[in-house]
């Protein structure tokens, strides 16, 4: 299928690993100019330069999605470079500590809700102006599954991937007047920097809840997050989409 996305303009965040530097790879297959953010820089110039050997129009920026000014400059760079931004991907997060939330305290929680959520509100908001100005945009953000029925031992994580659903929602029919549609993916346990603690007896474990027998890639998520970003998804907006192998099956 033909998504039309050729010389759209999306910024990435998180756009250095994980399913932000996988979506950043399908995108670049469909033409769409890239603009990557991500708090590692030396992973941002190992990205760019991968993305640029195979053809695509990359620039990137080192950025703390916790600082709200850094993104308002983020989104003023990428319309400065290439005149507008069609689409943004939140997929900057982290996963946080693996333990009862009742073991926990506020400090643990800090990083979690400010990246997770409050970074994401951050990048929404830094690009709605020029979205709204245009009539025209697509926000994706990454949610999770944790975010529609958490679960034991990452309470705030799950509460945080929760805060994004809403966020969703919301904005979704806020900004729908203006022809900006907004979504968000749940995966399941997806296989990137953020799940290295995943060890193979953990991993066995957990296949048994998914129907599919196995956990998911980068490029599990990747597909559906490209065509979310293309106009053949037009009249989608507001939901939280599970790609998760049926472990929910919601």
């Amino acid at each position: 299928m033909d998504l039309r996305l050729k010389d759209k303009v999306a910024i990435i965040t998180g756009g250095a690993s994980g399913i932000g530097r996988m979506t950043a790879e399908y995108l670049r297959r469909d033409g769409v100019k890239l603009f990557l953010a991500d708090a590692d820089g030396g992973g941002l110039e190992a990205a760019r330069s991968e993305l640029v050997e195979r053809g695509a129009d990359v620039v990137t920026t080192a950025i703390d999605v916790r600082d709200y000014a850094a993104c308002m400059q983020m989104v003023a760079d990428a319309v400065k470079h290439f005149g507008r931004v069609d689409a943004l991907v939140n997929s900057a997060g982290i996963g946080g500590p693996i333990e009862f939330f009742s073991r926990t305290d506020p400090e643990d929680w800090e990083d979690l809700l400010a990246i997770n959520l409050v970074g994401v509100m951050n990048c929404c908001r830094a690009v709605t102006e020029h979205m709204i100005e245009r009539r025209y945009g697509k926000i994706v953000s990454l949610a999770s599954e944790a975010g529609k029925v958490n679960e034991k031992r990452m309470v705030v994580y799950g509460a945080t991937k929760g805060g994004v659903i809403a966020l969703t929602k919301g904005l979704a029919v806020e900004l729908g007047r203006y022809g900006i549609n907004v979504n968000c993916v749940c995966p399941g346990v997806t296989h990137t920097p953020m799940t290295s603690y995943v060890t193979e007896e953990i991993e066995e474990a957990a296949t048994r809840f998914y129907p599919l027998g196995r956990l998911g890639q980068p490029e599990d998520i990747a597909p559906m997050i490209t065509f979310l970003l293309s106009d053949e998804a037009s009249w989608v907006t507001g939901q939280a989409i599970s790609v998760s192998g049926g472990f929910t099956r919601s």
